[in-house]
């Protein structure tokens, strides 16, 4: 269950307009301040992983890592996504700790 509801809630925010996907865009939305939450895939290279972690981290975002983001958002191949709003980004970071647990 909680594995679908992280699912639902990152698909709801595709479908509402309120995630956008790919590096350049993500991080045009990061250095702009418009990010709440940044997704990456953890089948990304440890390269991209941690530029993503250090570029999160000096802007003062939190950064999930899921599997197979390109499928959760409808965007196979996609490796970033970024968040734009608030309630989203809290309903996302909720349900993908309440899998963790």
């Amino acid at each position: 269950m909680n594995q679908t509801k992280f699912r639902s809630a990152v698909g709801f925010s595709m479908r509402a307009g309120r995630c956008i996907a790919g590096e350049a865009a993500c991080e045009k939305a990061v250095k702009c301040g418009k990010a709440k939450l940044v997704l990456i895939d953890s089948g990304s290279s440890e390269k991209t992983l941690e530029r993503w972690r250090g570029f999160c981290e000096r802007a003062e975002l939190t950064v999930l890592e899921t599997e197979q983001l390109g499928s959760l958002i409808g965007k196979p191949g996609r490796k970033v996504a970024a968040i734009l709003d608030k309630g989203f980004s809290d309903m996302i970071t909720d349900a993908y700790y309440e899998r963790r647990n």
